[in-house]
């Protein structure tokens, strides 16, 4: 029986430090919570042609009225603002009937385009002036909780595809309509282009 209790106090010399180990580390040492990281720790991509929204106002000399769009490049037009970036991925979704570009604006790294096109037709061969209403357009800002831009139904939106060369997989159109704005009102896109290589 001697025995018994000296293993006892074994046991517990043993297994208590092992249960209590887990709790060691848990105790917070500091706190970095509330800072605003996006301010102190990663400065503005162009601090004087971005708002604190990341969104491209007029004083981005980046994009103007005359605005090439070449290969990869997009650009719109909305409340006399002027946007443009280009574009990071595209190409089909499926049998050639659908197709998807997204990518960067020029004037924040932060905010950028997302668009997919379901096209009316299968794009097998060379197609001229062909026209979508069935539109997802976004234009994103990763500072914000929400788009700066979405389309959603009933809004009026359309592509046309001005040209779609199936050799070298370019396809060049223009883009226009209603979206909606955070706040919930509506807005007008206009003017938009876009050349891309699928």
């Amino acid at each position: 029986m001697k025995h018994k209790g000296k293993y006892s106090w074994l046991v517990l010399a043993v297994f208590l430090p092992v249960l209590w180990l887990p709790t060691i580390g848990c105790e917070k040492e500091y706190s970095f919570e509330g800072a605003d990281t996006v301010t102190t720790i990663r400065p503005p991509l162009l601090p004087d042609t971005t708002t604190a929204g990341g969104s491209v106002n007029t004083n981005c000399t980046l994009c103007n009225a005359n605005y090439l769009v070449e290969v990869n490049n997009w650009t719109f037009i909305n409340d006399k603002k002027q946007y443009c970036g280009t574009t990071t991925d595209a190409g089909f979704i499926g049998i050639n009937t659908t197709f998807t570009f997204f990518g960067p604006s020029v004037c924040s790294i932060d905010s950028g385009i997302v668009m997919t096109i379901y096209l009316p037709v299968k794009f097998d061969e060379n197609k001229y002036n062909i026209t979508s209403n069935l539109v997802a357009f976004y234009y994103y800002d990763h500072h914000g909780t929400s788009d700066l831009f979405i389309r959603l139904t009933p809004l009026s939106f359309s592509v046309n595809v001005q040209s779609y060369i199936h050799l070298t997989k370019v396809v060049t159109g223009t883009f226009g309509g209603s979206v909606y704005k955070p706040d919930g009102s509506i807005t007008q896109i206009t003017d938009g282009r876009f050349k891309v290589k699928l």
